[in-house]
């Protein structure tokens, strides 16, 4: 008997398409309180205003009152500004500590997930929705904090210390870091350029990069357990799939049944239409469609963005990355404000009305 027409596999196959083919509205959370982001280059331009190197003046004297600003509002706890992971873009770099004192001194202990443990708390939401057949996901701020921010900065100003983990990474860590986003700069401007040549439209890729990730993880683990089974896996391997071979474990069963039914989560809209992969893929599409040329900080910035334009209420980006998401009306479906250093102004004028 053909094995792949059994009663089983065919209950698994009515299963998953059922799935597949549902409608899914996801609904999602802000933070409890006004949270601002602030992006990397802000940070890099306020270390060097204290350390008294050259800004541009009227950049500067805006800078300067956007962070008195910022210092009031956390401090009275009407804002929060928490460490959202960005230490990746100036760890081991220069002015890494004086960066670092800023982000400390805003946030007030107030500390986001990681990236990945955002993707994770979705994930698991949205599986659990897919398992149901529910036509609703609920993502609430909970998943994005360590705690409830609101009580960690309370506590931090009835310590009056702001304690600084001091956790750095291994040099040869940063080094890869670094190598790996040279490359992936050059591999997408490659992919932009080929793109526009053959003038794919934005909804053309958006679909493919819907759907692209669920194909690159059969491959990678396909290509780890091959190594593995090579006896020539390490540790960069194991990281690289490691987040798929989370939510295969959420599936249970036999090795191959776990694959499969990530698979098919991956395929659907209760994995497509989650936050953190819809601006994602969304910002994605558009950098590889759509000018200016792919820059070296842009895959973070991607990673960033997905992360925290569904949390925050106001997020502040360089100019390019500013016009992608009006241009994609993020703001407008994730009820978030977005400013650029032309706006700064405007955000200040917001942020002190609070």
């Amino acid at each position: 008997m053909d094995q792949s027409y059994s009663p089983e596999i065919e209950r698994s196959r009515r299963y998953h398409t059922e799935r597949r083919e549902q409608e899914v509205t996801v609904t999602f959370e802000k933070s409890p309180l006004p949270m601002l982001w602030l992006d990397t280059s802000v940070l890099i331009d306020l270390a060097k205003i204290d350390k008294r190197e050259a800004i541009e003046p009227g950049r500067a004297a805006r800078l300067k009152k956007l962070r008195s600003t910022v210092q009031r509002l956390t401090l009275d706890r009407k804002l929060i500004c928490p460490v959202c992971d960005q230490d990746n873009e100036f760890e081991g770099k220069r002015l890494e500590d004086e960066i670092n004192a800023i982000v400390l001194m805003f946030a007030l202990g107030a500390r986001c997930q990681p990236c990945q443990g955002f993707k994770d708390a979705q994930i698991q939401l949205g599986t659990l929705a897919y398992r149901a057949m529910k036509g609703t996901v609920h993502v609430p701020w909970t998943t994005c904090f360590y705690g409830d921010p609101r009580e960690t900065v309370a506590e931090t100003l009835k310590l009056g210390v702001v304690i600084d983990p001091g956790l750095k990474k291994p040099k040869d860590w940063i080094d890869r870091a670094d190598r790996n986003k040279a490359t992936l700069q050059t591999s997408w401007e490659r992919l932009r350029q080929d793109f526009n040549a053959q003038k794919r439209s934005f909804d053309e890729q958006l679909k493919l990069e819907k759907l692209g990730e669920s194909d690159s993880m059969i491959g990678m683990i396909c290509d780890y357990n091959r190594r593995v089974g090579n006896g020539n896996a390490d540790m960069w391997d194991h990281l690289g799939v490691e987040g798929f071979l989370v939510w295969m474990r959420s599936w249970g069963g036999e090795f191959e049944e776990a694959v499969s039914a990530l698979y098919s989560f991956m395929r659907s809209n209760y994995y497509g239409e989650l936050p953190i992969v819809d601006v994602a893929c969304r910002l994605s599409a558009d950098l590889v469609v759509n000018p200016p040329p792919v820059k070296s900080g842009d895959g973070m910035d991607i990673q960033h963005m997905a992360t925290v334009i569904p949390l925050a209420q106001y997020v502040v980006v360089d100019r390019a990355m500013a016009d992608r998401c009006e241009r994609l009306k993020l703001p407008e479906k994730y009820r978030t404000k977005v400013y650029s250093s032309r706006t700064i102004d405007e955000l200040i004028a917001e942020l002190e009305v609070l």
